[in-house]
């Protein structure tokens, strides 16, 4: 029993290296400059003491009017998200258009983020920042625009939440968060970026591949760490984890071609049937029957 109480600790110890010294400040500051994470943004008071602080940065090759008219019709069941809109925008395909009918946002409108959750417009500065916050006025999300030259812009989109409330049952949605928003927010940033460009945005066929590649490396990963919970062996089921636990941050931050991302994740599975097999090899072997052969 120690013994595999020793080895659950070890494992969610791998996780928890893995997630907090690796996956999470990586993911906080996606294509962001380090004066970008620092830089100030209109809406940072709303928020002073965020658990979750994230500052996600794109260069978009045109100007900050030619950015602002997608940035004020974004919202759910309005132009869409611009990114994963199975998830968040009922299957409704987001808009490859600017909408007259969604160009007149100010302060007091609200967004609507999802099914019945509105976040009021705090600030609306033209061409340059949008900040919505959540109806408790706990947390911010803001939308900056800076120009580098004449026709290239910086998007950065600053997200900051509250302290959680780890004795409500919202605790699974907001670690939830923690763990996906990065992924949403960057497909986000790039649906904005190849609209504002005049490009085509990435087919949802390659997007949600990609999904379900990720998927199927994490889940390769959970496998591997109760591999290394029950099995005899200690070295090769940790060392799998610690591989497959690598990769799917690699191919989730890194966001590689669709066919890198099928080999990362079939060698995944490869490193996970690796551990399966030193698992089978350390169990005893069955008792001479007597029977002869």
């Amino acid at each position: 029993m120690s013994r595999r109480v020793g080895r659950v600790i070890l494992a969610l110890g791998l996780a928890a290296i893995g997630y907090l010294l690796v996956y999470r400040p990586l993911q906080l500051r996606w294509g962001a400059t380090n004066e970008e994470v620092r830089r100030g943004m209109p809406g940072d008071a709303i928020q002073p003491k965020p658990i979750f602080n994230a500052t996600r940065a794109v260069t978009i090759h045109a100007r900050p009017e030619a950015i602002w008219p997608w940035l004020v019709q974004m919202g759910y069941r309005r132009a869409g998200w611009y990114g994963y809109d199975w998830v968040d925008n009922d299957g409704i395909s987001s808009s490859t258009q600017i909408l007259p009918a969604w160009q007149q946002l100010k302060v007091g409108d609200t967004i609507p983020i999802w099914r019945k959750i509105d976040f009021p417009v705090t600030t609306l500065e033209l061409n340059r920042s949008l900040v919505f916050t959540s109806g408790s006025r706990s947390d911010s999300m803001a939308l900056g625009l800076y120009p580098v030259d004449p026709n290239h812009t910086r998007l950065l989109w600053r997200i900051r939440l509250a302290p959680y409330t780890w004795s409500s049952p919202k605790i699974v949605t907001q670690i939830f968060a923690d763990l996906a928003d990065f992924i949403a927010v960057r497909q986000n940033l790039l649906g904005i970026k190849a609209r504002a460009e005049g490009v085509a945005p990435e087919a949802p066929q390659i997007m949600y591949a990609e999904l379900a590649l990720w998927l199927g490396a994490f889940l390769s990963f959970l496998a591997a760490e109760i591999v290394l919970v029950f099995s005899k062996e200690l070295l090769k089921p940790l060392l799998a984890a610690a591989s497959i636990g690598l990769t799917t941050v690699w191919l989730v931050l890194d966001k590689p071609p669709l066919w890198i991302c099928a080999l990362g994740t079939l060698a995944a599975w490869a490193l996970l049937w690796w551990a399966i097999q030193g698992k089978k090899a350390g169990l005893p072997a069955p008792e001479n029957s007597g029977v002869p052969t």
